[in-house]
């Protein structure tokens, strides 16, 4: 009976904490990115019953366990369970969720904690920051635009923050070309370079819409950021047959002083050149000139351009080179390049570019008589402030700039473990990593085994009320239970006593 009251006191004893690990889920039930708990009991030691009889023995082979006594209950355990939480929109950015596996990396500065929590706030100086002022930890993108994943930072954005201009380096454009007439001829008979030879910068347009066949304008940046307004003139050139062939001029924007001075006629003259293009309208070939003495139009002193390393001719804008694009590239260099402009007298003394010329899918093109413009697009920009910030899926934070460019700031990590249920719980939605939880290992969200990281959200807690409510209920009644035990073998023992007395 001695026994009865301490194995009554055990159950008590561990139904008690069960009590306490149910009512700290139920506590924390909107406490967000909380992971419940669950208690697992295991009996205690059994004593081996005395004078047990033959039947011990009887069966072969088998010692039955019916001759043992159990001494109580003990907790085994409590586990945290890291099913996934649901998800609450915010209208905050910074309010990240992790959808599958991973933990945010947070420091005090010192130590480091792993958390499911993701309730950041940005501090005065930038810093990603949770409520109890840890920092989230990140990987900084470098200038090539990729995360330096050597080593961590505190994620810290600068709202202030500038992105420098950026010089334009190459343009490009994808057009039909099918002109139906040829506007211009050049009075000098070189029927490859009349726009350049009616080319006038002291007028206003340099060349007048009956004069071109077709144009298009497109905004550089020279070296200091400041926009550069180019315009690509383009008409046909007769008598080219089986082949067409279309003449092509880049030209600049030129200031225009307030003393009613002039420009020269062949100021902001860039590049001069023919697209040749197939019975079927097809892009073929392609040369290009450029000057080696600005503002001069005396075809003399137009060479052929130079090439990129990846085929592309170029011009200078203010000294810097930009590769010009229409959908074909040189393989090497110019085939049969004259030494300049005024030595070509048909076709065939044009620079060629070659039958290991490419030519782009998207190519220009010269169907029907109907030109038309697709696309344009240069990779220049003048300086820009930041205006916004945005965090993918991926846990990149990019910026975007008054500039409209946009630029990868840093990524924000995900960390994993071996075993998470040997991480040590810290208080305040925090776990600690300890030898039980194995090698941590960090990686891309959205990557191998790793979730991906929610803006504008937050993770629930995932403890189930309707579990708990359950678990609260049994844990009540065999407390009951146990209580019962105990005061049922107290009267048994006061039984015993009152023999004696009697």
């Amino acid at each position: 009976m001695n026994s009865a009251l301490y194995i009554g006191a055990t159950g008590m004893k561990g139904l008690s904490e069960g009590m306490a690990v149910t009512t700290n889920n139920i506590a924390n039930v909107s406490t967000i990115a909380f992971k419940c708990q669950d208690i697992q009991y295991s009996d205690l030691i059994y004593t081996t019953q005395a004078q047990m009889g033959d039947w011990w023995l009887n069966q072969e082979g088998s010692r039955v366990a019916v001759g043992q006594v159990g001494k109580g209950l003990q907790v085994d355990s409590v586990r945290t369970i890291f099913q996934q939480g649901g998800m609450e929109s915010s209208n905050t950015l910074t309010d990240l969720a992790i959808s599958g596996k991973g933990f945010f990396q947070v420091t005090d500065g010192v130590n480091l904690y792993y958390t499911r929590a993701g309730d950041f706030r940005m501090d005065n100086q930038g810093v990603l920051r949770n409520p109890e002022g840890l920092a989230l930890n990140g990987w900084k993108v470098n200038d090539s635009g990729n995360a330096d994943k050597s080593i961590l930072y505190p994620v810290q954005i600068d709202r202030f923050s500038t992105m420098p201009a950026k010089a334009s380096s190459n343009m490009s454009m994808v057009l039909n070309l099918g002109l139906d007439a040829d506007r211009t001829s050049d009075a000098g008979g070189n029927p490859y370079f009349s726009l350049l030879s009616a080319y006038d910068a002291s007028a206003n347009p340099p060349l007048s819409d009956s004069a071109v066949g077709f144009s298009q304008s497109l905004t550089l940046y020279d070296a200091q950021g400041n926009a550069r307004q180019a315009t690509v003139y383009f008409d046909k050139v007769s008598g080219q047959e089986p082949n067409s062939v279309v003449e092509f001029v880049i030209a600049s924007d030129v200031a225009r002083s307030g003393d009613g001075t002039s420009p020269s006629e062949g100021a902001g003259l860039l590049m001069s050149g023919t697209l040749t293009f197939s019975s079927s309208g097809q892009l073929t070939d392609m040369s290009a000139f450029t000057p080696t003495v600005a503002g001069d139009k005396n075809l003399q002193n137009w060479q052929p351009a130079n090439l990129s390393d990846d085929g592309s001719p170029q011009f200078s804008l203010d000294g810097t080179p930009v590769s010009v694009g229409f959908g074909l590239k040189a393989g090497g260099g110019w085939e049969h390049a004259p030494a300049s402009a005024d030595a070509v007298t048909g076709l065939n003394s044009l620079p060629s570019m070659g039958s290991s010329a490419t030519r782009a899918q998207n190519a220009s093109t010269a169907y029907g008589a109907s030109p038309q413009f697709y696309m344009a697009e240069q990779n220049g920009y003048s300086e820009g402030q930041l205006s916004y910030y945005n965090i993918g899926t991926d846990g990149m934070v990019t910026g975007y700039y008054s500039n409209g460019q946009g630029k990868d700031l840093w990524q924000i990590p995900l960390c994993r473990f071996t075993s998470e249920d040997g991480l040590r719980r810290q208080g305040n939605n925090l776990f600690a990593a300890t030898a039980e939880s194995g090698q941590m290992e960090m990686g891309a969200p959205g990557t191998e085994n790793y979730g991906t990281v929610q803006a504008y959200n937050t993770e629930l807690s995932n403890v189930d009320m309707a579990t708990e409510m359950v678990n609260m209920i049994i844990t009540q009644r065999g407390f009951q239970s146990n209580s019962k035990v105990v005061t049922t073998a107290d009267q048994m023992l006061q039984k015993a006593i009152e023999l004696k007395r009697s």
